[in-house]
This record gives C-alpha cells, sequence and structure tokens, in this order.
C-alpha cells in the first residue's frame, strides 16, 4: 500500500496539510487533490502563503498536533537551527502524520550555487531523529523513517549508479560522492509522539 492510499484511508474527510516554505507551489504535491484544508507558510509576501512567518523565529504561530501532511521541499537548507525545526514540525504534526522533505545532497551542483544555503547535508543526517537509532544530543526521538532516497541525474539512473548509492550510501558517501554526483535527498518520515504506539503496515519490523 502506498503512502498515498495509506492518508487517503486514513483521513476519509481530508488532509490537513502544512507546506513550509511554500513559495509559490504551495498546492504542488501529490495528496493535493485530497485535502480539506493547506495552510502554507513563507516569510515572503510575495507568494501563495497564507500565514507570513520567518521559520528561524519559533514557536511557530500553529496550534499543536494538527497537521497530517508537513512539506519541507528545498527550504530546510535555508534555516539556521535545523533540529529545532524539526522539533516544531513535530509539535505541530498528529501522531503518524507523514512528513515529506527534500534538500539539495551536499556533492549537488544545487548545493553550492545559491547563497542563501546555511546547511549541507548528507543522506544520514535524520538519523539521530530517528527512533531507530536517536542521538540524545537532539533530544528525543520525533520520527520513524519510512523512505530515504537520493535523487539522481538520469545518466546516473539509467547506469545503475544511483540503486548502489542508496543500497549502500555510507560507501558511496565515503568513497564516490564527488564522482558520481547526487541532485537532492528525499525522505519521508512518520511523526512518533511520545507514549503513544504507531501502526505503519508499510514499515516492517
Amino acid at each position: 500500500m502506498s503512502q498515498h492510499s495509506e492518508l487517503h484511508q486514513s483521513h476519509a474527510a481530508g488532509l490537513v496539510v502544512l507546506n513550509l516554505g511554500c513559495g509559490s507551489v504551495k498546492n504542488d504535491f501529490p495528496e493535493a487533490d485530497r485535502t480539506r484544508k493547506i495552510v502554507g507558510v513563507d516569510n515572503s509576501p510575495n507568494t501563495e502563503a497564507d500565514l507570513l512567518h520567518d521559520l528561524n523565529r519559533f514557536p511557530y504561530p500553529l496550534e499543536s498536533d494538527i497537521f497530517d501532511l508537513i512539506i519541507l521541499q528545498d527550504v530546510l537548507e535555508h534555516l539556521e537551527d535545523v533540529p529545532q525545526v524539526l522539533k516544531e514540525v513535530h509539535r505541530v504534526a498528529r501522531n503518524g502524520a507523514l512528513i515529506r522533505i527534500r534538500t539539495p545532497h551536499y556533492s549537488s551542483y544545487y548545493a553550492f550555487n545559491d547563497p542563501t544555503h546555511r546547511h549541507l547535508f548528507g543522506a544520514l543526517f535524520m538519523a539521530g531523529f530517528d527512533e531507530s537509532s536517536p542521538n540524545p544530543v537532539y533530544g528525543a526521538p520525533l520520527f520513524r523513517m519510512k523512505r530515504r532516497e537520493i535523487l539522481f541525474p538520469k545518466v546516473w539512473r539509467i547506469t545503475g549508479v544511483a540503486a548502489l548509492a542508496n543500497r549502500f550510501p555510507l560507501r558511496w558517501e565515503q568513497l564516490f560522492a564527488f564522482v558520481f554526483r547526487a541532485e537532492n535527498l528525499l525522505f519521508e518520515l512518520r511523526v512518533v509522539k511520545p507514549y503513544e504506539s504507531v501502526t505503519d503496515p508499510t514499515v516492517m519490523g
């Protein structure tokens, strides 16, 4: 069962979605036609944002435990305090909500050519926030990893490099990241709230 059908079955009345750093593509995501409400947040008035807010300022002016899907597409690399951003995402999400993050990989052309980027990320940077390998420096585990994919240009997909890199991400980053360069990272995470059990049939134990 895909993540899209899971969300649809779990929230037949429609999803409540938060798009952080929405820019001019607030409604540009696969589940857009299955939503009840989409809230776009951005710091620029020249966007489709419903709420103007600097995502470096905490807490966000949003209620806790209300969103079924939270999207951060090409925004995390622009923000100052990544652990605090992820804690705020966790706070405003419902238990079991889906979090979708896309950000440039550190080997990417895109990573180095935007002067507003504050961070470069590797494929394993979310591990310390995952319930299977929490880093106490970051606080309590926030998420359960559903999907992690290193996204490559077409030439590395058709030659099989992308498949190998995704199977062995640690070795690829150690030895080959600047030889066979990636474009982006894609993460899909399930929110895990304290003292509650989340059953996700797509995750094998």
